[in-house]
Order: structure tokens, then sequence, then C-alpha cells
């Protein structure tokens, strides 16, 4: 009964996100749900954008951040290019940064983070984590172009392995039936890479 009453405690002045589930006029009654509105705004993190989050705690692996009332996992991997000796070296708790979705599992509820990516060249989370913060966005949004231009790129590979003879490629990567014959010449291959 005490540690109930202990937690009720820790409740007051804490701010949660809440989204009305129910509300009944006539028996005074307002149901809220605290997962529900975690759901949605875990909906709208997008693997490229960048928040503003508090460190939670240190492990040896990596760093807890909260971002707006959700963990994400800072990887120790994820902190700088340059080698991490000690993550109390460059984080503490307590300490607000920006950080970069790298990640997002809805089903576990697991985000994972990066500031390294965020670095304008390497080590500058070590160094200079001030300057990493000013050209955040700048540097998340050269990340996206990346990923869109590598996105593009394996949707063109695809495209060639569709030849107009009728070779097709189904969704399980397995090339169906050709309804017409193969050219004389034969398929350009010199782009495939050799088997491992």
């Amino acid at each position: 009964m005490s540690r109930q009453k202990s937690t009720a405690e820790e409740l007051l002045d804490m701010e949660l996100p809440l989204k009305f589930v129910e509300a009944d006029e006539e028996q005074s009654r307002l149901v809220f749900s605290n997962r529900k509105a975690m759901a949605d705004s875990q909906a709208q993190l997008g693997i490229g954008s960048v928040v503003i989050g508090i460190v939670q705690s240190l492990k040896p692996y990596g760093a807890f951040i909260d971002i707006g009332g959700i963990n994400g996992l800072l990887h120790v991997s994820q902190i700088s290019h340059d080698r991490v000796s000690g993550i109390a070296t460059v984080l503490q708790p307590g300490d607000t940064l920006k950080v970069m979705i790298l990640s997002h599992d809805r089903e576990r509820g697991r985000v994972s983070l990066s500031t390294k990516k965020l670095e304008p060249t390497p080590g500058d989370m070590i160094r200079n984590p001030t300057l990493v913060f000013e050209k955040a966005e700048e540097m998340a949004q050269t990340f996206r172009q990346r990923i869109a231009q590598a996105e593009a790129m394996a949707r063109a590979d695809m495209l060639r392995f569709q030849p107009e003879s009728g070779l097709t490629l189904s969704s399980d990567g397995i090339f169906g039936p050709v309804t017409a014959d193969l050219p004389a010449e034969g398929l350009d291959l010199s782009d495939v890479p050799a088997a491992a």
C-alpha cells in the first residue's frame, strides 16, 4: 500500500501526453489513455527526423533518450564517427540534445537514434556538440536525400531485371515464366554482382 501511495505521489506535477478515450457527460466521467497518446506520437516519427531529447540514463552500450515521452536508444556506435571511449565523457543524464531517428519498430516500441549522422565532420559530437546541434536539420536533410537516391537506384535496378522480352521478377524475387523469346544477344548481366 505504501508503494502505491509513493507511486501516486510521484505523479503529482508530472506532465503526461493523454488522449481522450471516452467522455460521458451524464456520469461526469472522462477516460484518458497515455498508451494511445504515445502510439499516436510514435506514428509521426519518420526516419531521418530530427527531434529534441533528454538523456535519461547511461549504459555501457548507449544512452536512453526521452524524446517527448518515448524512450529511444542512442547506441554508443551512433554517438560519433570517432571512437567514444566512455559515454559519460560525451553525455550526462539531464543533457538536452538533438538526435535523428534511425529506425522505429512500432511493434516492439523501439526507437533507434543517432547523433553520428548529424556530425558535419567526423568527431564533432565529441569535440563540438554545439555545432552538431546547430547543423542538425541541414545534416539530416542531406541524409534523407541520400536515402531517397539509394531507393531510386534500387527501383531502377529492379526495372532493369524486367526487360520487355517478358521475363518478370515476382514480388518474392523469383523469375516468372517467359512469355516471349529471349533476345538473340541474350540478357546483359554484367551489372549483376558475382555470388560470394
